[in-house]
């Protein structure tokens, strides 16, 4: 046997893939000399794993990084030679908006923007390709691919947001996707005012990917919030082999400075009191009298009636709990395994508003598909567009009347969308800044079919027929003396110079 003729690279895959069903911890992925992302053995681990008394040299640190990092931090700060062109002819209200819609690599526009509005967006919203390895319009499949990059020291993050082919080997990469996102993000936190958020779609395959980067640029102290939403409240269709499916997604958010944030909270529902007892001093509700943090109030709570002790942790002083008794402010139970609860009336609460959870509930994606259908005369010109009432909320709870928002990931402008409601709403003169890369429709999609070459084109008509319905709905904002609903956007292209 000729020792000197190459190991073919299938079967070298394929010995890859069994000492990863082995042992799956020594699994990484690599950049080879080509630029290319392959999966690999971390052998050093796998000795480790073979051998655990094997002593290494190599001091452990705690960090996250993957083949590709390096070079995808310099492309944040590599220059380019670009310039936004105007397109009045693509645009709503050239004159008189103060909305931007631009076509081009996000990556660009992002350093295009940074020049007049550093520190200037209030909220940044992006539904980033998931990397599910499906094919959806966006790129969503960031595998290694057999053409190679022009540049790998420079082009690589970049050329790794192109559309790619699935290739015939399963498994999917991570490195190709880390290195797409973390640039844009690095540029994202540039543009957030010092009181500025930025909410990121995501799903279970890089939520844990996408937090470490966000760790990383924003800084863990910084992180706000993991929120959830349900996307269908039943399985439906062929079941997983599994029997467990996924019905929800996550959106992380990350403050600029997260000392200065503070949401609008949720207003106090009538709904959540009652007064069963007609007690003239109003509604009221249950709350819990138990210590929820380190107080030390360890003593007994005796009820005046049937003379029952209940010892426990209590929130409050034993002076200020005689105090409630005797204003009648604690509701003693009639189980002597009850625990004494406080009577809080709606009216005493300092804050008019109260917090809201990360659980944002239900919103239907089935809705968002109907709704924009409608919106474009029965014709399905976009999937997987976000519910409107989703990002409507986030716009409602992280901006004020005259803030900007950003999203860099436009796809269908429902972010757009969602400004122009809210406004609609309050009265607000919030402004928006869509980006969005000119994907191309297939040709047998019903976008295509619709007349659309690309996305870029569905985002700009959905900006146009929302705008018209929303000013042909009578709404609260039109009540106030002066209001004008900005509807319109100015287009723009990132070309060359």
């Amino acid at each position: 046997m000729d020792s000197t003729r190459p190991i073919p690279q299938d079967f070298m895959a394929d010995n890859t893939e069994k000492i990863a069903a082995l042992f799956p911890s020594c699994l990484t992925e690599i950049q080879d000399g080509s630029g290319l992302i392959k999966r690999a053995i971390n052998f050093e681990r796998l000795r480790q794993l073979l051998e655990p008394t094997l002593k290494t040299s190599e001091p452990e640190t705690y960090g996250f990084t993957w083949p590709g990092k390096k070079a995808a931090q310099a492309e944040a700060e590599r220059p380019i030679d670009k310039l936004l062109h105007p397109c009045p002819e693509a645009s709503l209200n050239w004159e008189t908006t103060d909305n931007i819609f631009i076509e081009g690599d996000n990556l660009d526009a992002l350093k295009l923007l940074r020049e007049n509005y550093l520190n200037k967006i209030k909220m940044i919203y992006i539904d980033p390709p998931y990397n599910t390895g499906h094919d959806f319009i966006y790129n969503d499949n960031y595998r290694s691919r057999s053409k190679k990059w022009p540049d790998s020291s420079a082009a690589a993050p970049n050329d790794a947001y192109l559309i790619q082919k699935k290739t015939a080997k399963p498994g999917r990469f991570h490195a190709g996707w880390c290195s797409m996102i973390y640039p844009r993000l690095l540029l994202a936190k540039d543009l957030l005012t010092e009181d500025g958020v930025i909410f990121i779609s995501i799903d279970d395959v890089e939520n844990a990917n996408l937090r470490q980067i966000c760790h990383e640029i924003f800084g863990e102290d910084n992180f706000l919030a993991q929120f959830v939403w349900q996307t269908k409240r039943a399985a439906r269709g062929v079941p997983p082999r599994t029997m467990v499916t996924s019905s929800c997604e996550y959106i992380l958010a990350y403050a600029r400075n997260l000392s200065q944030v503070r949401f609008s909270g949720l207003p106090r529902d009538e709904a959540d009191f009652a007064n069963p007892d007609n007690d003239p001093r109003g509604l009221w509700r249950s709350e819990s009298l138990r210590a929820t943090g380190r107080q030390n109030n360890f003593f007994s709570i005796r009820d005046p009636q049937s003379g029952r002790e209940f010892y426990g942790n209590w929130a409050f002083s034993q002076k200020s709990i005689a105090e409630m008794i005797a204003s009648q402010l604690i509701i003693f139970p009639s189980n002597p395994q009850g625990t004494p609860r406080q009577k809080k009336f709606i009216n005493s609460y300092k804050n008019t508003t109260k917090a809201i959870t990360t659980n944002l509930g239900w919103h239907s994606t089935e809705r968002a598909t109907s709704e924009l259908i409608e919106l474009f005369g029965g014709r399905k010109v976009f999937d997987f567009s976000k519910p409107l009432s989703l990002i409507a909320f986030l716009v409602q709870q992280a901006t004020t009347p005259g803030d900007i928002v950003l999203d860099f990931f436009a796809g269908s402008a429902t972010t757009a969308h969602a400004v122009m409601q809210v406004n609609t709403e309050d009265g607000g003169q919030r402004r928006f800044i869509m980006v969005q890369q000119p994907e191309p429709c297939d040709e047998a999609s019903d976008g295509f079919k619709a007349g659309f070459s690309n996305i870029a084109e569905i985002g700009r008509e959905r900006i146009r027929r929302a705008g018209q319905q929303l000013c042909e709905h009578d709404t609260a904002a039109y009540l106030l003396p002066g209001f004008a609903a900005d509807c319109g956007f100015r287009a723009y292209k990132v070309i060359d110079r």
